[in-house]
Order: structure tokens, then sequence, then C-alpha cells
């Protein structure tokens, strides 16, 4: 026999003894599975409705392959499944793992409905059954919240929601010309992928500072990231809400709007009658403008509006009034534009501009200038815009309408962030509470009168307070 002929037929026989090996299966008792995670925490899921897919590992680290069944405790009357190596089901059997690989057990829950008005634990475990006859758990747990379903809702007559329930939004929430929509304190709407709230009527939301009106996607579960990163913790979820031209007096109030591809969009109305008034509320995390007015009478105050992937504030034309707001653009995913842009026109129509007032404001962000005014130089000199007792990030501070304000030039490679309490405002949780050293402490005027307890229900001084919509707040500085 010649030597390549034996040494290729010692190869074969040594991979074909190697094979075999990997794929013997032992049922001997000392040899357990091991798993990733004792225990299989998902999100709260909206019942009736499929979760998306958590996961474990399950591993082999003996030296011989093992066979094994996996059983759900609830069996089919289970809200949980599972999937193997390509099985679903309540049962799989004959699964087999060889020495030293692993294998993915995906878990998925959808819980019926009941009754409830709070959110109720739904557990079981799945249950491995080695053919030795050894046994193993891994215990699988979810919250369950049951939920009102809107889906391509009409709103034709003045209407109440409330906070029993929330209310899951499809296609969109459309409130009729002549219609009243009004939230009550706590009501939550999760709005589906690219769902709207549509205001041709009037809205009426208004919440207390204990009953937050929400408005986010529904999402309630995770990205696979390494953290995991939560839905809820990302831009354009859903869609937004759009005022439409005819609807006028709508109110905001400790409302929390976020998440979405933008916030409000006031569309083209007169000025002569308020738009919108926004108290105590926050508007943040969009793809879009944060707030994008024409020619609109708006008033927002105490209130938190930030991170755009566009403007946090576009307004063209119209009356606007903000007090105590932090204005802050720190987009994670863009580049965004300046934190304030005014200007008196719209896709190149002129839109009469009728004053535009910040007081006791932060306006700040990552670029050296976060206040842009977009007019012809002709006119810029005589538009009637104010900026007070605020902190304010720009390069020109020469601009004779900006009084009693402290000018942002922190960090060039931060900038504004530094204001804040976790200082980079890189995460995907940015906080807008006042660091210690903030340059807004201490800077805004008298009228912490009219606003004497800030977005978070810390106490305004009645002279030297903070000004954006945070009091610096420390559990020393109370005692």
């Amino acid at each position: 026999m010649k030597p390549l002929r034996l040494l290729f037929l010692i190869l074969a026989a040594h991979v074909i003894i190697s094979c075999h090996d990997d794929w013997s299966f032992s049922t001997d008792g000392r040899y357990m599975l091991g798993f990733s995670a004792d225990t299989v925490k998902m999100d709260t899921v909206f019942t009736g409705s499929a979760s998306a897919s958590a996961y474990f590992m399950i591993y082999n680290t003996n030296d011989a392959g093992l066979r094994f069944d996996a059983v759900l405790g609830g069996g089919a009357a289970s809200p949980f499944r599972v999937n193997l190596d390509g099985q679903g089901g309540a049962q799989i059997t004959e699964l087999e793992i060889p020495a030293g690989d692993s294998l993915f057990c995906f878990v998925s829950v959808n819980i019926k409905e009941t009754d409830a008005a709070e959110p109720f634990y739904a557990f079981d475990s799945v249950r491995f059954v080695l053919e030795s006859g050894n046994v193993q758990y891994v215990r699988l747990a979810a919250y369950g919240q049951n939920a009102v379903r809107l889906k391509g809702r009409r709103i034709e007559h003045d209407t109440v929601l409330t906070a029993r329930l929330p209310h899951i939004i499809y296609d969109s929430l459309y409130v009729a010309d002549g219609a009243t929509l009004t939230l009550s304190p706590g009501t939550k709407l999760y709005f589906h992928s690219g769902a709207v709230l549509d205001v041709a009527g009037r809205i009426v939301a208004q919440g207390s500072a204990d009953s937050l009106i929400l408005m986010r996607g529904d999402r309630l579960d995770a990205m696979n990231t390494v953290p995991p990163v939560a839905y809820d913790l990302l831009s354009e979820q859903w869609g937004g809400i759009r005022l439409r031209g005819g609807s006028y007096d709508n109110v905001f109030s400790y409302c929390d709007i976020h998440g979405g591809e933008w916030g409000i969009t006031a569309d083209d109305a007169s000025a002569d009658q308020t738009k919108f008034s926004m108290y105590s509320s926050i508007v943040h995390n969009v793809k879009g403008n944060c707030i994008e007015a024409t020619g609109c009478s708006i008033d927002v105050a105490n209130s938190q509006i930030t991170n755009a992937g566009a403007s946090c504030l576009d307004i063209a034309g119209g009356k606007s009034d903000f007090t105590f707001c932090t204005i802050a653009a720190f987009s994670l995913w863009s580049v965004a534009n300046q934190a304030v842009l005014l200007s008196d026109s719209r896709e190149n129509k002129a839109v009469p501009f009728v004053g535009a007032s910040f007081r006791n404001c932060i306006i700040t962000g990552r670029h050296s200038t976060e206040f842009i005014v977009d007019v012809a130089d002709s006119v810029k000199s005589s538009l009637p815009y104010s900026v007070s007792n605020s902190l304010l990030m720009v390069k020109d501070t020469t601009d004779t309408r900006f009084s009693d304000v402290v000018f942002d030039s922190s960090n060039k490679k931060v900038y504004g962030a530094l204001n804040f309490e976790n200082r980079t405002l890189n995460g995907y949780s940015s906080v807008f509470k006042l660091d210690s050293l903030s340059l807004a402490r201490g800077i805004a005027d008298a009228l912490s009168t009219v606003w004497p307890v800030d977005l978070a229900g810390v106490s305004r001084p009645p002279a030297g307070a903070d000004a954006g919509c945070y009091q610096y707040y420390t559990l020393e500085k109370q005692q």
C-alpha cells in the first residue's frame, strides 16, 4: 500500500472515531446540563399579544453527549412557549446536545386577557428531563397588563379616556373638528409603530404631579444588545402629535411625550388665539423636532424639551413664550440641528413673526451656538424676540435682546452637558437635573413666585432660583 494512501486511511479513521466520541451519549447520573440563567424574567407584556422572544443558553460541559426532553410545567395551557433546536411548543422530546456544545432556548409569552386593572404575575418553568432520569428546571416569569385597543379610532364627540387601563393606539387616534378628547390624570397611551395622535378638534391632557399622562411607543421589550437597551429609550417608536390648522386651546399639563418620529407639530394658525399651552411636561428623544409651530400662539412653562434629531424648537412666526424651560439638544442618534430655530417663514412662505420670549430658561447643546435666528439680515435687527435670566449657548453675545443672560461656554468637547447631573449625556438615558456646578444656578428672576415648584416637585426659592425646569436639589439641602 502506498504511504500516501495509508496516511489518508489513518486520518479518515481518526476523524470517524473522533466524531463518534463527540456524538456518544451518556445516561450517567453524574452528568447534568448547565444554564446561563436559573430564571428568565421577561418584560411586562400586554395581554393578548405575543411578546418578543427572550432566550437562555443550555450548556453541556461534560465529556459525553446528553439526551433530554424539555417540558413546560403548565403544559399546553401555559402562556409561555419555548423553541429549541427549531422545535417549538409546550413539550419538546428527544433533544440532543453533544459534549462541549450548547443550545439556545427561546422563550415567548402570550398572556390571556383578564379583568385586572393592575399588572399581574405569570410564571411557569421549563423542566429538563435527562435520559439518566435527572430533572433540572429553569423558571420563567413575566408580568401581564390588560389594555384597551383602539384601531383607527375617530373621536367624533367629546370623549374622556381614563387611567384605569392603558390604551394601545393602532393606525391613528383622530379627534374630529368640534370634538374634545380629554385625558384624565395618569392616562397612558401606547402608540404602535407609525401611529399618530391627529387633532383637528381639541385635546385637553391634564395630568398631575403624581399622575403623569404618558404618550410613548408600545414596545415594552429591549433590544438584544449587551447590555440590553429598552426600546422606550429610543426615538422613532411611533409617529407623534399633530395639531391641525383649525385646532385651538389645546392643553398639555404634566405630560410625558417621548420616543416619537416628532413631538408636537402645530400647523399654521392664527396667532390671535392660543394654539396650545404646555405646563410641567416633557417632550423628549424624537427623530425630528420636539415642537414645531407655524404662525401659532403657544405658551410653554416649567417643561423639558430635549434631544431632538432636528431642533428642540422650530418656531416659524407667531407668538411664543417659554418660561423655566430646559431646552437641550443632546440627541444620541444624530448630529442634531441647533436647539432653538426661529424664523419668519416655512417652506419659502412668509409667516408673520409676532414675538418670542425665553425667560429663566436653559438653551444649550453640543453646538457652540444653540440659538439660531434664520431671517433676512434686513429684518433681523427689528425681530421681536428676547432671552432673559437664562443660560444660553451662543457665540455672539452682543445681541441687545439678551438681558441678564449667562453665556455657556463649557468644555468644547461636551459643551453644555457639564451643566447636568450626569455631565456627559452620552448614554441612552439622559438626565437633565442640574449639576451642583451648573452655570444655570441662581440666575432666574422673581417669576419663581408664579412657578414655585419645579417639574420634579422641588420648591423654588422666591429669589435666586435656578434657570430651567429643574431646581438643583440634594437631600442634604433639605435637612
